[in-house]
């Protein structure tokens, strides 16, 4: 007894639990707080997919800095020698792409579902503002990583990323000379891009990761209950059936695509025949399980109803702009008629739901339920990773030449909607279309950041009439628009 008294140990405690004296019932409690039953939907638990990715994006990152050699003199001929030479180089870069691109993806569509589900109210305000603190960062190291392969297009768009940093009024001259090293793109360009991916940017990221992760632990998770479908008179209640038989048409369409031997065209770039057997496939297996989805009155299906239409929309109208339609009358024509699908479609928004009822129980355990769940889908990622990998792995374009422009400068995916913006700002109020471009950006992101109390100015002008959510629709669908316009043209 004396010898307990002296070394403060607990008589009951062995093992781990005597060399780490913690309280370990409280740290279970504290770790393995009940999850509500909504997080069994997957579009509430798109929160882990970015993490899961992120440590991936660690991983392969750490290991292609082996190789890298960052400057202008070295930079493409390293992920040149990476890309052929190196063993499994090809498959490290790809899978470092690939998780970039899903990853970006998958934090656009997180943030959609907090802001649609307006999980960002008092009083998580703080937490929504480090949310979209990490989706800008990610989009910087989007952009950073990109640069660091020093091909054209990436020399050219860091270019064009400067002069924007430059219009910014009051701090952009000075930004903009810290980031290219000078006046003009140079060697320390690179080194400082460099610098900002491999170190600044996941460092800072870590750390509001961090801090998001430990509010989302000290607020909890925002709990919902569902409501059941709304039930509507006439021509509603056909609806969901109307969508599922376009979505199986759909479906039909892309299988005969794919056994029939069709190339894959988009915008220009043709896949090969085997490819395009596969994307042909893939698509129809979506638009399939989007029709049974649509037929069980499911947002899941609703979701991918509406993202094919704006695909379609954006096809016809790149088409038109560029006057590339065959028979512009009857283009014209399906331009009106999806849209209409599209207006439809947004009005009987309610009559599909993310499920009906919740279950009986209204929690379930972390471990092992939850912790199991996100086990599978990180498992799911790797497999659709190396599919993408495999499928289309990371290529190699022509070397930076500062002396030569090329034809069209197009940036990665993610950045299509600025660089849309950019094209189509007109020059006002002595400002140029760069700076006015700039300004709108500013603006954006402004909005953003500070949505949560712009939702309270919005409820209190519309009380109960869902007016915040209608302006998100708006704003997502614009977005969306200037990103299948820019991606449709060559």
């Amino acid at each position: 007894m004396a010898s307990n008294e002296k070394t403060g140990s607990h008589s009951g405690a062995t093992g781990w639990e005597a060399l780490m004296p913690l309280d370990w019932d409280r740290l279970r409690q504290f770790s393995n707080e009940p999850v509500p039953q909504h997080l069994k939907r997957w579009w509430f638990s798109l929160g882990g997919t970015p993490a899961y990715l992120f440590l991936i994006q660690l991983t392969t990152g750490l290991l292609l800095t082996f190789y890298y050699q960052p400057g202008a003199e070295g930079a493409y001929e390293s992920v040149q020698k990476i890309t052929h030479t190196v063993p499994f180089g090809w498959f490290l870069r790809s899978v470092h792409k690939w998780s970039a691109y899903l990853m970006i993806a998958a934090l656009i569509l997180h943030v959609l579902r907090v802001f649609f589900t307006r999980a960002y109210r008092h009083p998580r305000q703080l937490n929504w503002v480090f949310g979209v603190l990490l989706l800008m960062m990610t989009l910087a190291l989007g952009f950073t990583g990109y640069s660091l392969v020093y091909e054209q297009l990436s020399y050219w768009g860091a270019t064009v990323a400067a002069n924007l940093t430059e219009s910014v009024p009051l701090l952009g001259p000075p930004m903009a000379t810290l980031l290219r090293g000078g006046p003009e793109i140079g060697p320390q360009t690179m080194t400082r891009l460099f610098l900002l991916h491999v170190g600044i940017l996941p460092a800072m990221m870590i750390g509001i990761l961090g801090l998001h992760l430990t509010f989302v632990r000290l607020h909890g998770v925002t709990e919902y209950e569902f409501d059941q479908i709304e039930e509507s008179g006439g021509i509603g209640r056909f609806v969901p059936t109307i969508f599922a038989g376009f979505a199986a048409l759909g479906a039909l369409l892309m299988f005969w695509a794919a056994i029939s031997g069709t190339i894959f065209d988009f915008v220009g770039y043709q896949l090969l025949p085997g490819t395009s057997w596969i994307v042909f496939l893939i698509l129809a297996g979506g638009l399939g399980a989007g029709a049974y989805g649509l037929i069980r009155r499911s947002l899941s299906g609703y979701y991918v109803f509406i993202t094919a239409l704006m695909l379609i929309l954006g096809k016809i109208i790149r088409d038109l702009l560029l006057a590339e339609a065959g028979n512009p009358m009857l283009w014209k024509l399906a331009l009106f008629a999806f849209g209409g699908l599209v207006f439809v479609a947004i009005v009987y928004h309610k009559q599909f739901s993310d499920g009906g009822k919740p279950d009986d129980s209204k929690h379930f355990n972390f471990f092992p339920d939850h912790a199991l769940t996100e086990l599978m889908i990180g498992t799911g990622l790797l497999f659709l990773l190396t599919l993408l990998t495999l499928l289309f792995p990371a290529e190699m374009g022509d070397k930076a030449n500062p002396l030569v422009t090329p034809d069209h400068i197009k940036p990665e995916w993610f950045f299509y909607f600025q660089f849309r913006l950019l094209k189509v700002s007109p020059g006002m109020m002595g400002l140029t279309s760069l700076e006015v471009s700039v300004v709108l950006t500013g603006i954006i992101m402004a909005i953003l950041f500070l949505w949560p109390w712009i939702d309270r100015v919005l409820e209190r002008i519309a009380p109960g009439r869902n007016l915040p959510v209608y302006v998100g629709i708006v704003g997502f669908l614009w977005f969306l628009m200037f990103t299948v316009w820019e991606a449709m043209v060559p």
